[in-house]
């Protein structure tokens, strides 16, 4: 696995925002996912690239966190059954790609403090998964991630 410290530009983005637990998370982004999608096809409106979740007020224990689940759009759009608009983070963040199944992502996300801690790099508070390729028709061990730090 190869990490990175990059400058992002933030994205526009549409996303359904809920509040979970660590037990529930995989059935809210789901479910969110899928809201935003078919809101989007229902607009007739092409994402501007892939499907992704941020993660906020994460507890401690990560036993219960907000996500945002959602698309990056080239443009506004009005907000619907509790979808609004959003932006992903500007400015420097460490990046990797996990691959296989998201329940081994903790351990990419371990390297990634531990080069962030090496580096004295300091955690904003967020963090995000971006979903390269479909979980439905791809096999959990070949399933990427691109992962972001905001430092």
């Amino acid at each position: 696995m190869t990490m990175e410290v990059v400058e992002l530009k933030s994205e526009l983005t549409l996303v359904y925002k809920a509040h979970t637990t660590n037990a529930k998370s995989d059935q809210v982004i789901e479910a969110g996912i899928r809201m935003v999608q078919a809101y989007l096809d229902e607009l007739g409106i092409q994402p501007s690239g892939t499907p992704y979740v941020a993660y906020f007020n994460c507890a401690e224990d990560f036993s219960e966190f907000d996500v945002e689940a959602g698309f990056p759009v080239a443009e506004a759009v009005s907000e619907k059954d509790g979808m609004f608009m959003s932006k992903t983070h500007a400015g420097k963040a460490v990046v990797a790609t996990h691959k296989g199944s998201h329940r081994s992502i903790d351990k990419t996300y371990g390297k990634m403090f531990e080069f962030m801690g090496k580096q004295s790099l300091d955690f904003k508070g967020v963090f995000y998964d971006c979903y390269l390729n479909d979980p439905e028709t791809t096999p959990s061990r070949e399933l990427l991630t691109k992962v972001v730090v905001p430092v």
